[in-house]
């Protein structure tokens, strides 16, 4: 009866540490389209923010807790036409996250563009 209570209890205390706070998901992957800014997370979540009212700001009902600022530096080549939600203009958008002093940037978009529908961003630094 005390084998079975030996290999239980600690394997119990490992499930206790495992069970404890997660640490925040970073970004994986931005996308600017229409004035609306997506931040796509490692855990599957996506922040947004409407980036024609507020350029710079905290992601309203985001479990991630980020800042975030987008500086358009010219519109997309598709800009005052019909076509103009189906192409990011060119920006840097900067996310930070307060609570781990961590700073993600990305550009878009992203130079050489594939026909698959990966994010066509791309990661300047992280630090």
């Amino acid at each position: 009866m005390r084998r079975p209570l030996f290999f239980i209890l600690p394997l119990a205390l490992l499930a206790a540490c495992a069970a404890g706070s997660m640490p925040p998901a970073n970004p994986s992957r931005v996308t600017l389209l229409s004035d609306t800014l997506a931040v796509h997370f490692f855990d599957g979540s996506v922040c947004s923010a409407d980036i024609r009212t507020a350029p710079s700001g905290r992601f309203a009902d985001c479990p991630q807790g980020m800042d975030y600022a987008v500086v358009v530096h010219h519109p997309s080549i598709a800009a005052n036409t019909a076509l103009a939600p189906l192409f990011e203009p060119y920006a840097t958008i900067t996310l930070d996250r307060p609570a781990d002093g961590r700073h993600w940037v990305w550009q878009t978009p992203q130079p050489g563009e594939s026909s698959d529908n990966r994010s066509h961003t791309s990661t300047i630094h992280y630090f």
